[in-house]
């Protein structure tokens, strides 16, 4: 037990960089750990808003019943990905195998407390989900003092089954990437798939094959008038109760699975229980006992290449810059994995429109008090995930230990920083290119809007290329011990995707504007990332490399 306690201990006391924030003599990387803590806060309440407003509305259209069915599963989800995405640096740790096996401890109490380190991180996404939708739920239908009681217990119970689930998974994930001769291509394959069979789904269920909402009629009355806001709203309701209906008639352990949240049925919350911690004892006690021996065999080996020298071959310096970079970039997997997933979607989303016609299906069949216009939205839309996660967010922490070697180079600072711009772009340029070109027969409308799909998604792409290198400029981090702290943890990814909120912002004003002044905003926009993105270059490249790091 006392092995236990002090790992656990040792685990958590750097959770989310408190201990460095703690006791750092550095003045800037405090304030680099400050403005990243108000992101994640900020983070925070973005997402506490759009989880209570989600459920305010299931509220208003009469099927708050589906928050106790819904919500507990979204947090489960969640937090199984969450783990999936994160174990193999959390639990199968090689960087301090060696130290822990050479002591006088055994394995099973330290897989217990990383299991445990997991399990509290699962603990907080739960909390997050449930309580704003929770509370929202109990005020609406007048529950009763056992469905309060119950929701503290609710959160320490679900995150159970998913850490449990994650580690094995991030076993059988680790081990076919050590075993691979291509290991990046694996990760990244892997990845990729997760994603979009994902976004498949989502597409299946929302695309008429699970729950459907009739939007043809909804805003007109029998005699064809045009209905109040009011009424509007009651026909919406009473379909959504007529699909939840369908699908607790059709699947009734639906309702069953409420029942254990809403108070009705809270022995429910006792099997569940049970269930999440017999499997998590047992997940401690095998992969604890085997612990070392699993490290050591998901560890990728290196296989060793007969390399030859040949002749030597003179290349331009931003060339050199650029086969360094892509070197780099192509020997992690979860970096690479991380930053295509944003062209990837792009790439889906040009496919999915040969199937889906959004204008049928949100403009002409349906009339709000406003007119929208899906396809002025659809530049926007590319050129948010295109921003998702740049690599120039990642280039400059990514070379960590080795930084003192491109500060030494013969080169200026501005070919260093355009060489990692350039090979961004060049990353990004064929996922843009392949969507374009599909989406020249998938999407059929005007030539301004078509001009409009050229070019803002191109404007974006550079802006969010600048932008991540600025950031990243500006709060590096090289000191890290698994490239998750890198690419999932720092504060210049956090910042570097403010570019999406950048690109959402004025599409959703083009959506609703009418077309008109829809494209004079677009016009504006595309200016005005222009110019943000030509003052930025400037100011990157009046940067002070041989000071980052010191």
């Amino acid at each position: 037990m006392s092995t236990f306690v002090a790992v656990f201990k040792a685990e958590m006391l750097n959770f989310l960089g408190l201990n460095v924030y703690r006791h750092t003599k550095d003045p800037s990387e405090r304030k680099r750990r400050k403005i990243l803590y108000i992101v994640f806060f900020i983070l925070f309440l973005v997402a506490v808003a759009y989880l209570a407003g989600s459920a305010y509305a299931f509220h208003l259209y009469g099927i708050e019943r589906v928050i106790p069915m819904l919500y507990p599963c979204l947090a489960m989800v969640i937090s199984l990905f969450v783990e999936i995405l994160l174990s193999r640096g959390n639990l199968y740790r090689a960087g301090d195998r060696e130290l822990l096996s050479s002591m006088p401890v055994k394995s099973t109490p330290v897989a217990a407390a990383r299991l445990a380190k997991m399990y509290i991180r699962g603990v907080i996404i739960s909390a997050v989900v449930l309580i704003p939708t929770f509370l929202i739920y109990g005020l609406a239908v007048h529950a009763g003092v056992l469905f309060w009681i119950m929701i503290v217990p609710e959160i320490l119970v679900l995150p159970l089954l998913p850490v449990a689930l994650a580690a094995w998974v991030g076993i059988a994930v680790s081990a076919l990437i050590a075993r691979t001769r291509h290991k990046v291509l694996v990760e990244v394959l892997v990845a990729v798939i997760v994603v979009v069979g994902m976004l498949a789904l989502s597409m299946y269920f929302s695309g008429g094959r699970g729950v459907s909402v009739n939007l043809t009629g909804l805003t007109q009355s029998e005699d064809g008038g045009k209905l109040s806001r009011k009424e509007m709203n009651d026909r919406v309701a009473e379909q959504a109760v007529a699909a939840i209906e369908r699908i607790e008639t059709k699947m009734p352990f639906v309702k069953t699975w409420a029942s254990f949240f809403n108070g009705e049925k809270p022995v429910g919350i006792l099997l569940i229980a049970a269930l999440g911690l017999a499997v998590f004892a047992l997940t401690a006690l095998v992969i604890g006992r085997n612990l070392f021996v699993i490290s050591a065999k998901l560890t990728p080996q290196a296989l060793h290449r007969d390399y030859k020298l040949t002749e030597l071959r003179s290349r331009s310096v931003t060339e050199a810059l650029v086969r360094k970079e892509a070197g780099r970039y192509f020997s992690s997997g979860l970096y690479v994995s991380n930053t295509i997933i944003g062209p990837v979607i792009a790439v889906a989303i040009s496919i999915a429109l040969a199937f889906v016609d959004i204008e049928k299906l949100l403009g002409s069949n349906v009339k709000l008090p406003f007119a929208m216009h899906p396809t002025s939205f659809l530049p926007f839309l590319l050129a948010a995930v295109f921003s998702m996660m740049t690599l120039t967010a990642v280039s400059i922490s990514a070379e960590g230990k080795t930084w003192w070697i491109t500060k030494t180079l013969p080169v200026s600072v501005g070919d260093i920083i355009n060489a990692k711009i350039l090979f961004n772009i060049l990353v990004f340029a064929p996922f843009y290119v392949l969507s374009e070109i599909i989406l020249l027969f998938t999407v059929r409308t005007t030539v301004l809007q078509r001009l409009w799909i050229l070019i803002v998604p191109l404007v974006y792409l550079v802006f969010a290329t600048v932008w991540g290198m600025c950031t990243n400029l500006r709060f590096p981090k090289f000191r890290w011990e698994t490239e998750a702290e890198v690419v999932k943890q720092s504060a210049s990814v956090a910042l570097g995707m403010l570019a999406l909120v950048f690109a959402i912002l004025p599409g959703v004003g083009a959506l609703m504007l009418p077309e008109l002044f829809g494209n004079l905003l677009t016009a504006a926009t595309v200016v005005a990332v222009v110019v943000a993105a030509v003052l930025l270059y400037r100011r990157i490249q009046s940067a002070d490399l041989l000071r980052l790091g010191a």
